[in-house]
């Protein structure tokens, strides 16, 4: 249903079905984090961890175009659906077609399964991030300022929800339960994907767009100095994004020994299912750091300083990876090492998140593609950084040394940061 802007009544369950939404784009993440690595190396008899960060790397591009997916959703619509609902809907559907795709039997075979994946990954990733950009603007557009902080607070609460849980809740059944298979896992996320992008329906819309001029606005983002060093330190903060909880998890699983390292090819023993429990409670440690520190960073940031926050998340996140380069055993602390990187990461995306929203409010006629072009130059560091990885994982043959080069690399950060002007995203100086 769409109205005028003055006529709608924003509705406490429209948040219900926003982060349904959001729910399932973080179920998403966790089957490719949490399910399908351990499947492939399953399936393949033998993998490489570079050949898995290359397939991640890939699979992630989708997130890097967001800032076109967001012009679209700002500029065309469908009087019909509104401006949103159509972005939202039909990509959705794809995703999970390519869902059930995935659940044919032998659909993926060891000759074959890296490229099915990596097919299969870009375009469901291709369904999810059009669909997070419009459900970003959908907020924005409907949502009355007054609970604009808690509708997104919620909604991105429950993706974390869906990131952390998704894949050991699924993993505990398929493993422990014995109740599903993975091809059914597939169609499970595929449905329950398509059911709750159509509840979008119940949600009015706007009956109008908003006239802008798309060359005017975008040229106005890059024809000056302040936002390009934010939009680089946007892609250098997010170097590891992608590496913290696929590389670090497969490194945890190697020192408890349910994965075996050739270098840096890696094999399991054939149908040792507890490997999906054990990589599922390693990502789930990961995760509560994540969440943990993006709540202290979060704070700090706020209540001190943004700069602050940024370079304490730097100092953790330097020091947490060279702890890994320590020749220990002690599987718990080798987990307090995974969990501590987790919160550093947590902790850099919530200072940034502060910074690229504060900065999104100079360009208030297209705020929403402002933060879509900071995000996307995020996710292209996040490509870029599991590539790089991938390459010096594969020539050194040596975690440690991948490690050390995860911890240098996370320093740059630091020269845009620098750079910025403090009073460009310092709320204290807004006062």
């Amino acid at each position: 249903m769409n109205v005028k802007e003055s006529e709608i009544e924003y509705k406490s369950f429209y948040t219900i079905i926003f982060s349904t939404n959001y729910f399932f784009q973080g179920i998403t993440t966790s089957v490719f984090t949490v399910i399908i690595p351990i499947y492939l190396i399953m399936l393949v008899g033998g993998i490489s961890a570079s050949e898995i960060a290359f397939l991640a790397s890939i699979i992630l591009i989708p997130w890097a175009l967001k800032v076109f997916f967001a012009i679209l959703s700002d500029k065309f619509g469908s009087k019909r659906l509104g401006r949103r609902k159509p972005y939202i809907l039909g990509p959705i559907m794809i995703a999970g077609i390519v869902w059930f795709f995935l659940s044919i039997p032998n659909i993926a075979t060891p000759n074959n399964a890296l490229l099915v994946f990596t097919l299969a990954g870009v375009l469901i990733n291709f369904g999810v991030a059009i669909s997070d950009t419009a459900l970003d603007g959908f907020i924005i557009d409907i949502c009355p300022k007054e609970r604009l902080g808690r509708t997104q607070g919620f909604c991105w609460g429950m993706n974390s929800v869906g990131q952390i849980t998704g894949g050991p809740f699924l993993a505990f059944l398929l493993v422990i339960v014995k109740l599903l298979t993975v091809q059914s896992i597939f169609i499970i996320v595929g449905i329950s994907m398509i059911i709750t992008s159509l509840l979008m329906l119940i949600v009015k819309d706007k009956e109008y767009l908003p006239k802008f001029e798309i060359k005017v606005n975008l040229k106005n983002m890059f024809n000056n100095k302040r936002d390009w060093l934010a939009f680089f330190y946007s892609m250098l903060r997010a170097l590891l994004d992608g590496v913290i909880v696929l590389l670090i998890s497969i490194f945890v699983l190697i020192k408890i020994g349910v994965i075996k390292s050739n270098g840096a090819t890696l094999t399991t023993r054939s149908g040792d299912m507890s490997i999906y429990i054990y990589q599922a409670n390693v990502s789930f440690i990961i995760s509560i750091g994540i969440i943990v520190g993006a709540i202290l960073g979060g704070q700090l940031a706020d209540l001190k300083s943004r700069r602050f926050s940024v370079m304490l998340s730097v100092l953790i996140t330097t020091l947490s990876l060279l702890l890994f380069m320590s020749n220990i055993s002690y599987i718990p602390l080798i987990l307090l090492f995974a969990s501590l990187t987790g919160a550093a990461l947590g902790w850099r995306r919530a200072s940034a998140s502060a910074i690229m929203s504060q900065l999104s409010k100079k360009h208030p006629e297209m705020d929403s593609t402002y933060f879509s072009v900071a995000m996307a130059f995020a996710n292209i560091g996040a490509s870029i950084g599991l590539a790089l990885s991938g390459i010096i994982l594969d020539a050194t043959q040596n975690y440690s040394l991948t490690f050390l080069y995860l911890a240098l690399i996370s320093l740059l950060v630091i020269i845009p940061l620098l750079l910025m002007n403090p009073k460009d995203y310092e709320h204290k100086f807004m006062e």
